[in-house]
């Protein structure tokens, strides 16, 4: 086997270990519960209401962006999170100096941010389908859609959770900054109100997000079709849905590489001693 096909397999090893690590954590695991429990009370308070104008229940259009939002949360945020820590504590100068150690670290971090994301989603979902009016109404080919959706979102934030963490040197810059941004990004991705029912520069804002846009596509795949009219233009615009989240995968994709690689080139024993030093000096 190739040098690249062994940090491949290395890479994906790695990534099983650490989610099973994870999942036999207490810890994170009662984040994974907490998280969807407190997504599912927002859900079975909004059950009984319906959009204004329209027979679209609030929770069955929640849903999607809520969907969306925890791609994005893990994907962008979360990775960027790890890859700062993970920076800040030495393991990417060791793996430096590993022959293919960064190429197996990216493949680990992917598919351990996969598998989580769809762990989670599966303890949200399956209480989910026993309250939430209309959530089966498309049946089979409505929710391969979705899924294709989700996994077309995950391609276009990942990339962007190693531009963003590659940026930042320490997991506090991210956590401070990042907070904001996430913060703003639920505010004007449509997740809790229709996006075109509010202001004209919220809808611009929202609209340069790829939360809005994986929202929308997951909405036109669950909801049915009347439920468009409340949408920007009245339409799904699938077209240019999958459009715009091929370009975010795309951008990702391009400048993730080159950052990493720049990143790496710039870690040294010296800056890794600089940073805990630093750290220390917080506690």
């Amino acid at each position: 086997m190739s040098t690249h096909g062994q940090a491949v397999a290395c890479g994906l090893r790695r990534g099983r270990i650490e989610f099973g690590n994870s999942v036999r954590a207490g810890q994170d695991i009662a984040y994974y519960v907490i998280v969807s429990l407190i997504v599912l009370v927002v859900l079975w308070l909004n059950r009984d209401s319906t959009l204004p104008g329209t027979d679209v229940p609030v929770a069955l259009f929640m849903l999607p962006g809520l969907l969306a939002l925890q791609i994005v949360f893990s994907g962008a945020y979360g990775m960027a999170t790890q890859l700062a820590t993970e920076r800040e504590d030495g393991t990417l100068l060791r793996l430096k100096s590993v022959p293919g150690g960064m190429t197996g670290y990216v493949v680990g971090q992917m598919l351990r941010t996969t598998v989580e994301i769809a762990f989670s989603m599966t303890i949200l979902l399956i209480p989910a389908f026993f309250f939430v009016p209309g959530l089966t109404a498309n049946g089979l080919t409505g929710w391969m859609e979705a899924f294709g959706f989700l996994l077309l979102g995950l391609l276009a934030v990942l990339p962007l959770g190693f531009v963003i963490g590659s940026v930042f040197k320490s997991p506090r810059m991210v956590g401070g900054w990042g907070m904001l941004v996430m913060g703003a990004i639920i505010w004007v991705s449509g997740i809790f109100y229709p996006l075109a029912q509010m202001a004209g520069w919220a809808q611009v804002l929202g609209q340069l997000t790829p939360t809005y846009w994986l929202g929308l596509g997951v909405r036109s795949a669950l909801l049915p079709e009347s439920a468009a009219a409340v949408e920007i233009d009245g339409s799904w615009r699938t077209l240019l849905t999958l459009g715009v989240l091929l370009l975010w995968a795309v951008v990702g994709f391009l400048l993730a590489p080159p950052l990493l690689r720049r990143m790496a080139r710039r870690e040294s024993g010296s800056s890794v001693a600089a940073r805990r030093e630093k750290a220390l000096q917080r506690v």
